[in-house]
């Protein structure tokens, strides 16, 4: 994958997983089809799909992010890897939003973010805060 289609992908991940308001919104449509609106596809989207199974070392050192930015969510970043949902049912998406747990990995999220808007570019930080409606993907 390109830098900039990873860093794309990257910034539009960290975005659903720092929204809770798209969250309850397409998580718990009973309507959705698409199976990307749930939680266990956000995290797949994000740890799979991006290949971050190594604490983004492979991607600070092939330059795709900067050690500010890797500084910028490392925390949220640890939190959300470490993140158990309640009784270990990640299909069950109205428990996992109703988790204090997950509230926290979701505020910590949202902190994280606004560091790290402030190491990019307007294009990037559009990407990443960019309101999203799920309803056109369903």
């Amino acid at each position: 994958m390109e830098k900039e289609l990873w860093r794309e992908k990257w910034l539009s991940s960290i975005n659903e997983l720092t929204s809770i308001e798209l969250q309850k919104k397409s998580w718990l449509d009973k309507n959705n089809k698409n199976r990307h609106w749930s939680f266990i596809e956000f995290m797949c989207c994000y740890f799979d799909d991006l290949v971050i199974d190594d604490n983004y070392e492979y991607e600070i050192n092939e330059g795709w992010i900067s050690i500010k930015e890797y500084n910028a969510i490392k925390d949220w970043h640890e939190l959300l890897d470490k993140y158990n949902s309640p009784i270990n049912e990640y299909h069950n998406n109205e428990a996992i939003l109703e988790d204090e747990k997950w509230k926290e990995v979701v505020k910590k999220g949202v902190e994280a973010k606004e560091k790290l808007k402030k190491n990019l570019i307007k294009k990037e930080v559009s990407i990443l805060t960019k309101e999203i409606d799920y309803l056109q993907f369903r």
